[in-house]
Formats: C-alpha cells, sequence, structure tokens
C-alpha cells in the first residue's frame, strides 16, 4: 500500500481534471489534491467537465457521480468514447451495486465511496499515476523491428 511520498514521487507532471458539485467538499478535496498535483483543472459538474476535456490534456479524471446537468456515469461514457484509454475515478456516497456494474461498464478505472478513506483514497491514487507512467512507457517504448 502506498503512502503519501510515493503519491507525491509518482504524481509528479500528473495532469487531472477534478469534477465535483458540493462546494465544500470541492475545496477541502482540492487541497488534498494540491498536496500532490500541480496541474488540476476543477469542474463544478458533468457537463462543464466534459466541455473542458479534450484527449491527451488530463492524465486522470476525478469526477463525483451524482451531479446536476450530467452525471458522473454519462461523463465517464463521453470521455471514454472519445477516447478509451482515459484513467477515470469516480468518487460516490452511493454504493449501489446496479450503479457499481453500470460505471464497469462504462469503463470506470476505480470507484471509490464517499466520504472518502485518505489512506485508500491516496493509494488509489498512486495507482492511477502509476496507469498513467506505464502508459507513456509503453508507447514510448520502440518496437523491435
Amino acid at each position: 500500500m502506498a503512502g503519501a511520498k510515493e503519491l507525491l514521487e509518482t504524481a509528479k507532471g500528473i495532469r487531472l481534471l477534478y469534477v465535483e458539485d458540493d462546494q465544500n467538499l470541492r475545496e477541502d478535496t482540492l487541497r488534498l489534491l494540491s498536496t500532490f498535483f500541480q496541474k488540476i483543472t476543477v469542474a463544478e459538474n458533468g457537463k462543464e467537465a466534459f466541455e473542458n476535456y479534450q484527449p491527451g490534456r488530463y492524465d486522470i479524471v476525478i469526477s463525483d457521480l451524482i451531479m446536476p446537468m450530467m452525471s458522473g456515469s454519462e461523463l465517464t461514457k463521453r470521455i471514454k468514447a472519445l477516447n478509451p484509454e482515459q484513467i477515470i475515478v469516480i468518487l460516490s456516497a452511493h454504493d449501489e451495486m446496479a450503479i457499481v456494474n453500470e460505471l464497469n461498464d462504462a469503463g470506470v478505472d476505480f470507484f471509490i465511496f464517499k466520504p472518502l478513506e485518505i489512506n485508500q483514497f491516496i493509494n488509489i491514487l498512486y495507482d492511477s499515476c502509476l496507469m498513467v507512467r506505464k502508459r507513456a512507457e509503453t508507447k514510448h517504448t520502440p518496437n523491435p523491428a
């Protein structure tokens, strides 16, 4: 299990799109994320997030599930249609199995229940950063002739 020190090292240069409609939760989580990530774009709902989204602009998308204008589930589907490789982390206070299954079908990489348990969140952020690094290495490794 990774800790804050490992995440800090692995998160260097990683670009986040963070989506949360609840202002207090958004500000609190943003404070935590800012400890590890320097490049964070914040959106207040799924519609705004999708308008900001461009393939290659963000390494990781972290989104709330239940939001006005566009849910995290719909946002995931739209982003994955543009970029199937996009790493997406969904945060939700809802733990209904049908929602979890729908998100898995949509291609969500990680699902975290609220309230956030800090060590679990750090570990998932670390795993997400490792996925970004591994995919970058794969794209830059020349194919043997």
